[in-house]
This record gives structure tokens, C-alpha cells and sequence, in this order.
């Protein structure tokens, strides 16, 4: 249905992207979040030399919480070379790469979920953060406090700046939900007018129809009638007893041989005759209108009753129309109040849920990787403190020894124990 329509457009902002390339990716980038990425590279390269040392590079890719150390791996290696320019166009095609896949992943899992779950959507905002985090640990583990101070305060800004993106992405969202909902009402609102139109025009049609179909009727049987009155017409006519006693004493006088009396007697006969011969033409003519003036009022009686019954229905069918519109409307009407309420909750809960979901978005790897056991992770090696031990190796020997768990330093007691009872004295060194 329409109102199928209307969600489905609706629900358009929240369709996964399309699949881009780099470059076009980089194109859409905003502004802002450019300046930021070149910022947190910054930090990233200490060295200023546009070349962070892969190791490092690595470990902020995996700090953003979108990918494991092998995708991290994977990622340096397709930019090229063996020992490629990690730069900034590397740092940037790298999380732009990371964010696509975790989104598409992100949009492909919800869609195979039957129950319906809310999810943090994984953005280059919260992929910065994740990189300033490690930034802030790894300058407090190193005792570089005016690092970590830049990360931190970086950190803030960004969330600052990715919260408002959030809240203007939330109203952007809004205003297409609203003007999809709106244009999905006009597109039914056009489609509901269009069909009862047609029904409007086929109502008139048969009605058209049936008018003209009794109009051939009342033709037919006016042609009939006629022609049984014409039939009725062809018969002698019925003089009056006053000229038929003239025409005898007319045919009398001339028996007798008064010729001239029987002559006034027919001139007076015959107009007598002439005269009752229009009145009868004429009464019969009268008789013949009236009965056709009978037949057509009868007629016209019945075509006023069927133009009185198209007009019922044409009516009804305009109030029917009219009443579907006004419940069209008001459902179009019940539908917008209901969004705008829905986003005026969600307005209001924006704040905290934007925070919980930017914290979520960065937790989300990390219980991922609890979930299996961090079964993708390799052991991680710290070459500085690796050299320190091979510069002294009595000191590395003597600290592992003091590191012994307390299984292993109880063992070796109850040993000694055992070995002072047996009765056996411990050899004599020299």
C-alpha cells in the first residue's frame, strides 16, 4: 500500500551506503573531518618526517576498534610496496577503508538479524578517537605528559565536534523522514484522486449511457404510437342528423320536380358537410395531440426520475470522495504527528544517546574480541625492553627469578623440606 510507500521512504536515510572508491570517499569527506584526521596524524608522526614507523601505524589502526591486527597488516601491505610511505593519504585511505568495511558489515548483520537490536553505526569520528586513546596511553606509558596532554584535550575537542555532527545528522535525518513521509502522502493523496476520478468518469459514462438508451426508447415508442393513431384516422366520417335530413328533403324536392327548392337545399348541404367535415379533422387532430402530448409528458416523467437517480448517485459518490479524502487526510495528518512526536523523544534523549552510542561504537570491538578470547591477537613484543635485556642478562636472569609464581617458589620449599628429612646429608662442596 501506499502506507508501505510512505515508510519505505521514510526509512531511506537509514539504507547502507553504496560502495565507493577512495578517491570519491575522500571527495565527500567534510571539511572538518579532514582537519581532524591531519591533526591526529600529527600526533601520530612524532618524528615530523611523513613517515610513521609501521609498527606504530599498525597499532593505531587496531586502536580504532574496527580492525584486527591481521586486517591492520593486510591494509599497509595493499598500499604497495614492501616498506611502503605511511603518510597522511595512507593514514586517511586506511580508515576511510576500515569505516566502509565495518559499516558495510555493520548493515549486513542488522539485516540478517530477525530481532530488531540498536547498534552504535561506526564513523571516521569515533575510528580518531579510538587513534587518541592509544595516543594518550602510549605517551603515559612512555612518561611523555605533553602528549598525552594534546591527545586528551584532541580527544575532547573531537567528541565535542562529533557529538554536534551526530545531533545535525539526527536532524538531517528528521527533515528527510518528514519530507518523505510528506511527499509518500501526496504521491497517495495524487493516486487516491486519480482513481475516483476514473470512477467519476465511468459514473458519468453508464449514466450517459443509460440516458441514452431510454432516450431511443421513448423514440421507439413515440414512432409506435404514432403509427397506431394514423391507423385509428382511416375511417368514414359522422355527419350530423341535421345534414343528413337536409340531404333527404334535398333527394324528396327533386323527386316532386322542385328543382329549384332541392338547389338552395344542396348549397346549403354542402356547406353544412365542408363545415362538419373541419370540425371533425380537427377534433381528431386535437385528440391525436393530446394523446401525443400524454405520451411525451410521460416520458419526460421518467427521464426527470432517472436524471433525479443519476444525480443521487453522482452525489454519493462525491460525498464518498470527499470522506475518503478527509480520512486520508487525516491519516496523513495522525501519521506526521506521530513522527514528529517520535522525533521530538528522540530530540530530547539526543544528547545522552549520542554519547552512549559514540561510546558504544568504541566498545563494540573490544567486546567483540572478550567474546572470542582475543583469539586474532598475536603476542606483542617490546623490542626496547627485549634490548635491555640482552645488555644484561644476570639482571633479566635474577628479576625472573624473583617473578617466580607462588606455585613454583612452594614447590621448591616443600623440596627442601623433603630433602632435609630423608636422613641424607646435602654433599660437601669444596
Amino acid at each position: 500500500s501506499n502506507y508501505s510507500a510512505a515508510v519505505a521512504m521514510s526509512n531511506m536515510a537509514d539504507m547502507p551506503p553504496s560502495q565507493e572508491t577512495d578517491a570519491e570517499a575522500v571527495e565527500e569527506l567534510d571539511e572538518s573531518v579532514m582537519e581532524d584526521i591531519v591533526a591526529v596524524y600529527t600526533l601520530l608522526d612524532e618524528s615530523r618526517s611523513a613517515n610513521v614507523e609501521r609498527n606504530r601505524f599498525v597499532q593505531a589502526l587496531i586502536a580504532t576498534g574496527l580492525a584486527s591486527e591481521a586486517q591492520a597488516d593486510n591494509l599497509v601491505q595493499s598500499l604497495g610496496s614492501q616498506e611502503p610511505i605511511l603518510d597522511l593519504d595512507a593514514f586517511r585511505s586506511c580508515l576511510i577503508q576500515i569505516v566502509q568495511s565495518t559499516v558495510d558489515q555493520h548493515y549486513q548483520s542488522s539485516a540478517s538479524r530477525t530481532t530488531s537490536s540498536v547498534t552504535a553505526v561506526p564513523t571516521l569520528g569515533t575510528a580518531l578517537l579510538g587513534v587518541l586513546d592509544f595516543l594518550r596511553r602510549d605517551a603515559l606509558e612512555r612518561q611523555e605528559f605533553k602528549l598525552a596532554h594534546h591527545a586528551k584535550e584532541m580527544s575532547v575537542s573531537l567528541t565535542a565536534r562529533e557529538e554536534t555532527r551526530r545531533l545535525q545528522a539526527i536532524n538531517d535525518r528528521h527533515g528527510s523522514e518528514q519530507q518523505g513521509v510528506q511527499e509518500a502522502h501526496m504521491m497517495q493523496a495524487m493516486e487516491f484522486n486519480s482513481a475516483w476520478s476514473t470512477n467519476m468518469s465511468e459514473f458519468e459514462k453508464q449514466a450517459l449511457e443509460i440516458e441514452e438508451r431510454l432516450k431511443a426508447k421513448h423514440a421507439a415508442e413515440f414512432a409506435a404510437f404514432q403509427e397506431q393513431l394514423s391507423s385509428q384516422t382511416q375511417r368514414a366520417y359522422k355527419f350530423s342528423r341535421e345534414l343528413l335530413q337536409l340531404k333527404k328533403a334535398m333527394e324528396t324536392l327533386a323527386k316532386q320536380g322542385k328543382y329549384d327548392k332541392a338547389h338552395e337545399l344542396k348549397q346549403k348541404a354542402e356547406q353544412l358537410e365542408q363545415w362538419e367535415r373541419m370540425k371533425l379533422d380537427n377534433d381528431l387532430k386535437t385528440h391525436i395531440a393530446t394523446k401525443e402530448l400524454q405520451l411525451r409528458q410521460q416520458q419526460q416523467l421518467q427521464l426527470d426520475a432517472l436524471r433525479r437517480r443519476i444525480q443521487r448517485g453522482r452525489e454519493e459518490h462525491k460525498e464518498h470522495w470527499l470522506l475518503g479524502a478527509q480520512r486520508l487526510m487525516q491519516s496523513h495528518r495522525n501519521m506526521l504527528a506521530d513522527l514528529k512526536t517520535k522525533q521530538a523523544l528522540e530530540n530530547v534523549r539526543a544528547d545522552v544517546a549520542v554519547k552512549l552510542d559514540l561510546a558504544s561504537s568504541r566498545a563494540g570491538h573490544a567486546r567483540a574480541k572478550s567474546r572470542t578470547n582475543y583469539s586474532d591477537a598475536k603476542p606483542r613484543v617490546d623490542t626496547r625492553r627485549q634490548d635491555a635485556s640482552n645488555d644484561t642478562p644476570r639482571a633479566s636472569t635474577l628479576s625472573t627469578s624473583r617473578t617466580l609464581s607462588p606455585s613454583s617458589s612452594q614447590a621448591n620449599s616443600r623440596a627442601n623440606s623433603r630433602q632435609s628429612h630423608s636422613g641424607r646429608l646435602p654433599p660437601i662442596r669444596s
